[in-house]
C-alpha cells in the first residue's frame, strides 16, 4: 500500500510553516495532524504519554477486529508514528521494498544504526511460526537479527540469533489490551531513538524484566493476600494495610511482598482502582475494575472453568483463541490466565471465568461482598 493512501487527516500538508509559530498540541492533536517526531513539539519526555490517545481509540476495536490494510493502515503506521519514526519518510519506513530473492517485507524500518522487518497481519489471523519464518527470512536478507509480527492486537518479536524452531525464536510478545502496561511495553521496544541508537537488544531485555515483574506481582497477589486476610480476620485489624504490617512482623509476609499488597489493597468508592473475585465450579479469579475508565481487567494467575456450556459457542470461540495466543493456557482441570486480559465489561470477564453467562455486575465481589454494581457509576 503507498503511502498516498493514508487519510488526508494524517496527510503531511499540515506540518508546514514555522514550528515556533505553531501552537502547543495535545497528543490526541498530534496524532491527527500527522506530525512525525521531528516536527511534533516536544511536550513529554515519556512515549507512551504521547501516545494515549491513539492507543484508546486503537482498542475500541478489539472485539470487532479489522483487516490487514486496515491493520496497517489505521493501526501499525500510526504507532510507528506516534513511537517517532518518520512514516512520511520512504528511507526511513520502507513500504514493500522487494529483496534479492524477489520477496517483500509490509514494511523495513531503518533508523540511524538500527533496522528490523515488520510483517502484518489480518487482526483476527493467529500468528505463528509460519508468520515468523516468514518475517525473519525478510530481516536476514535485510542483515538484521530482528524481526517483528504484528496482527495489530500482538506483537510479537523475533530474534534470530536464537536457536531452535522458530517458534523457540520468539524472544518476547507484548499485547494490546493489557492496559499502561502495553504502552510502555511497546514504546520501550518501539521508539525510534532505541533503533537508532542500535540498543533494541537492552530494550528487550528491559521489557522481559518488566513482564517478569508483573507475573511475580500477580503471584503474591494471589498466594499472600488470603494470608493479609486471615490475619485481618484473625486479630481484629481495622484495614488491611495495617494487617500487612502485622503479617511482616509474624513473619508470614516479607517486606517486598507487603508492599505489592499495600498498593493493591482494595479502595474506597470513587477511586482509581477496585480489587474483585469471582468463584464458579472450583475456579478462582481476581480482577481489577476502574469505574473512571470502565476498564475491567483479569489479573493473571486466575483461573476459568476448562469446559464451557453447551450453549455458549461464542463464549467458547473467545476462549480458544485466547488460548491460541497464549493468554489462557489449559493447566489440569482449568485453564489460567497467563497475562492480565482486558474485557469490555464485568459480564463479558464472568462468562469467561465461568464457561456461560453470568450477570458480572452480581458475581464479581470485593473483599468486603459487595458487588461490581456497588461500584459501577450512575
Amino acid at each position: 500500500m503507498a503511502l498516498a493512501a493514508l487519510p488526508l487527516a494524517l496527510g503531511p500538508q499540515h506540518t508546514s510553516g514555522s514550528l515556533a509559530q505553531m501552537p502547543e498540541l495535545s497528543p490526541g492533536e498530534m496524532l491527527s495532524y500527522g506530525l512525525s517526531a521531528r516536527q511534533r513539539p516536544y511536550t513529554c519526555p515519556n512515549v507512551p504519554c504521547r501516545c494515549r490517545a491513539g492507543l484508546s481509540s486503537i482498542q475500541t476495536w478489539l472485539d470487532d477486529p479489522p483487516g490487514e490494510a486496515v491493520v496497517r493502515q489505521c493501526v501499525v503506521l500510526r504507532l510507528l508514528q506516534a513511537a517517532g519514526f518518520d512514516i512520511w519518510n520512504p528511507a526511513e519506513v520502507v513500504p514493500e521494498e522487494t529483496n534479492a530473492t524477489g520477496h517483500r517485507a509490509d514494511f523495513l524500518i531503518r533508523r540511524g544504526q538500527g533496522k528490523f522487518a515488520l510483517e502484518i497481519k489480518g487482526m483476527g489471523v493467529t500468528v505463528g511460526p509460519r508468520e515468523y519464518q516468514q518475517a525473519a527470512t525478510y530481516a536476514v536478507n535485510e542483515g538484521s537479527r530482528w524481526a517483528i509480527v504484528t496482527n495489530g492486537r500482538v506483537w510479537v518479536v523475533i530474534d534470530e540469533h536464537l536457536p531452535g524452531k522458530w517458534e523457540d525464536r520468539v524472544a518476547l510478545k507484548v499485547e494490546m489490551g493489557q492496559g499502561d502496561s502495553f504502552a510502555a511495553d511497546f514504546f520501550g521496544l518501539l521508539d525510534a531513538e532505541v533503533w537508532a541508537q542500535d540498543a533494541f537488544a537492552a530494550a528487550v531485555d528491559t521489557v522481559r524484566q518488566r513482564q517478569q515483574q508483573r507475573r511475580d506481582e500477580a503471584r503474591i497477589r494471589r498466594e499472600k493476600r488470603p494470608v493479609v486476610e486471615q490475619t485481618q480476620a484473625e486479630f481484629e485489624i481495622a484495614t488491611f494495610e495495617k494487617a500487612a504490617e502485622a503479617a511482616v512482623k509474624m513473619g508470614r509476609l516479607t517486606e517486598a511482598e507487603r508492599d505489592v499488597l499495600v498498593g493493591q489493597a482494595v479502595d474506597p468508592v470513587g477511586s482509581a482502582t477496585i480489587q474483585l473475585y469471582f468463584s464458579v465450579y472450583g475456579a478462582e479469579a481476581q480482577a481489577h475494575y476502574c469505574p473512571a475508565t470502565g476498564r475491567f481487567t483479569v489479573l493473571a494467575g486466575s483461573r476459568a472453568v476448562a469446559q464451557a456450556k453447551a450453549y455458549a459457542e461464542g463464549i467458547e470461540q473467545s476462549r480458544q483463541n485466547l488460548l491460541k495466543s497464549g493468554v489462557l493456557k489449559r493447566e489440569g482441570d482449568s485453564l489460567v490466565f497467563q497475562r492480565d486480559h482486558d474485557y469490555q465489561t464485568p459480564s463479558g470477564a464472568a462468562a469467561a471465568i465461568s464457561g456461560g453467562s453470568r450477570n458480572g455486575w452480581d458475581v464479581w465481589k470485593d473483599a468486603e461482598g459487595r458487588p461490581a454494581q456497588h461500584y459501577r457509576p450512575k
